[in-house]
């Protein structure tokens, strides 16, 4: 730990986090549960995406989740407490997940312990993008109330969204809602779809005849939304489709100037509700506050 730390972090597997950034600031995740029939897997912990997503394209599956109980994040506070510091708790949106409800239950039942709770309105890379400024900020010695402040500036400013290759997944798993009102029953369609900051729910924002157009409308508004030529950091995230991936990127690069980069598969437990044909990217105009400038090729 390093000396000057201010605070523990804990977050929800609602998060898509590199593995070595999760150990470097020494933050705890507490998984979502993948369900498959009787089989029960936690998430990015007994099945990795990279298995996940084999399973779904060789047997067709479809998956169900479950959030974390409040004994798990009881148990969870209960770990990061043993750092004798506060706990900073970050959750994917209340509007999409309960998690953030069994989060507060649970830290209601451990008074002796200081956990501060934070409802991102979003998840994913998006979410990692709040989760990566709380870290390196707490790194730093700011206080939990300087943190939570930042962390609203950078929602206000971020943005995800995200395509997908069939509404099968996200139908299956109930999370159609307004997504549907706008896709309307015509076949073929791919929606774009964001977060709406308002709510925490999925809307989408517009809608293409193939997965392919879906994907370059997806870079165009991003392009706009940042500004021809400027700076952008960027998370990629991907269920498995590696040439859209390289086509996304290819579009982003051509005309952004790409500071800081990161390319994840979603993890398991959001992968239940897009499936493998899903591509989303989470993006910051201008470099990352307190994480800086470091371009990581993609992969």
């Amino acid at each position: 730990m390093t000396q000057n730390r201010s605070c523990t972090l804990v977050v929800d597997g609602g998060v898509d986090l590199p593995e070595e950034l999760v150990a470097q600031y020494g933050i705890q995740v507490v998984p979502l549960t993948v369900h498959f029939g009787d089989e029960s897997y936690q998430s990015g912990v007994t099945i990795t995406p990279a298995e996940f997503y084999r399973r779904l394209r060789e047997r067709g599956e479809f998956p169900t989740t479950s959030q974390p109980s409040v004994g798990d994040y009881v148990e969870a506070y209960r770990r990061a407490g043993e750092a004798g510091l506060p706990i900073l708790s970050l959750h994917l949106s209340s509007g999409l997940s309960g998690s953030y409800n069994a989060a507060r239950t649970a830290a209601s039942l451990l008074p002796h312990l200081d956990i501060t709770l934070v409802d991102t309105m979003t998840l994913s890379g998006e979410m990692s993008l709040q989760v990566l400024v709380a870290a390196e900020m707490a790194e730093q010695g700011f206080s939990i109330p300087e943190i939570c402040d930042m962390l609203r500036a950078v929602n206000e400013r971020s943005r995800l969204y995200f395509t997908i290759e069939k509404l099968d997944y996200l139908r299956k798993g109930g999370r159609m809602g307004r997504v549907a009102a706008a896709v309307g029953s015509l076949l073929g369609i791919r929606p774009i779809v964001t977060v709406d900051k308002a709510t925490g729910t999925y809307v989408a924002v517009a809608k293409a005849r193939s997965f392919r157009r879906a994907v370059e409308e997806l870079a165009h508004r991003i392009i706009a939304d940042v500004g021809e030529g400027n700076e952008v950091s960027l998370i990629v995230l991907e269920g498995h489709c590696p040439d859209e991936v390289a086509h996304a990127v290819a579009l982003l690069r051509s005309r952004l100037n790409v500071i800081w980069f990161q390319h994840l598969h979603v993890n398991p437990s959001l992968g239940a509700h897009v499936g493998p044909g899903a591509l989303g990217v989470a993006h910051f105009p201008g470099p990352l506050p307190f994480v800086g400038r470091d371009v990581v090729a993609a992969d």
